[in-house]
């Protein structure tokens, strides 16, 4: 049997399906944690130049108002060297996997936390995630300048552009829905003077929070062409 596809058709069907998105309201995904069991996240790091290292662990007491997550970034000494050396930690939580394809694109992450300064210097703080087995650093802030005090920060309305890899060039994430799964976390990074030692500063992080907001009208089937003469044809035929 030869089944007659009418591409003029297939495009009305493309405009509706269009349409139908634009119309339809978009939906939020909260992915966050209070709790920073150790089990739940895991480290990894990026260097320039000559480096450091990056801790993450989970203490009792103290947070806000009980348990938080401790970052202890080391920097080696960069004296005598004549550059600065920067350690970026990734601070990525299991149970924070999207997926574009399934779930819809992303048209917008809000990102809140609050954050401490322990000891020794501030950390750059911020959302960070990664897709693809790249590492992609949201805008970023500092911990505050006192000392044991938990501060709140909130950034709404994040885009794909607003992210970027360590490597050189600008690098964004796919938010749509060729995207791959995206891992979400968070990111502490310290850096040298030029030339300048190195040290260790102590920081803080409870209320991790990122929420999406996906347009789930848009799933990847429908964004194919077999989903789309499925759509034309009024079946699930095979695609």
């Amino acid at each position: 049997m030869t089944l007659a596809f009418d591409r003029r058709a297939a495009g009305w069907a493309i405009a509706l399906v269009a349409l139908t998105a634009s119309l339809a309201p978009a939906a939020t995904i909260t992915i966050q944690d209070g709790v920073f069991q150790n089990a739940d996240w895991t480290t990894s790091i990026e260097i320039i130049n000559g480096g450091g290292s990056v801790l993450g662990f989970q203490v009792a007491t103290g947070g806000n108002p009980t348990s938080f997550r401790r970052i202890e970034n080391t920097l080696n000494s960069a004296i005598g060297t004549g550059v600065s050396n920067t350690v970026l930690g990734f601070h990525r939580f299991a149970g924070g996997v999207y997926d574009p394809a399934v779930g819809g694109p992303i048209m917008s992450l809000s990102y809140s936390e609050d954050s401490q300064r322990i000891s020794g210097g501030v950390q750059a703080c911020g959302l960070a995630l990664r897709q693809g087995g790249v590492v992609y650093y949201g805008p970023g802030f500092l911990t505050p300048t006192a000392f044991g005090t938990w501060v709140a920060t909130s950034q709404p309305a994040l885009t794909a552009t607003q992210f970027d890899a360590l490597a050189a060039g600008v690098q964004n994430p796919d938010f749509s829905v060729a995207g791959a799964p995206i891992e979400f976390g968070f990111y502490r990074s310290n850096s040298t003077s030029t030339g300048g030692g190195g040290g260790t500063t102590y920081g803080g992080i409870d209320h991790w929070s990122v929420v999406l907001t996906v347009d789930a009208a848009v799933p990847a089937e429908a964004s194919t062409w077999g989903g789309v003469k499925a759509l034309y044809r009024g079946d699930n035929g095979a695609r």
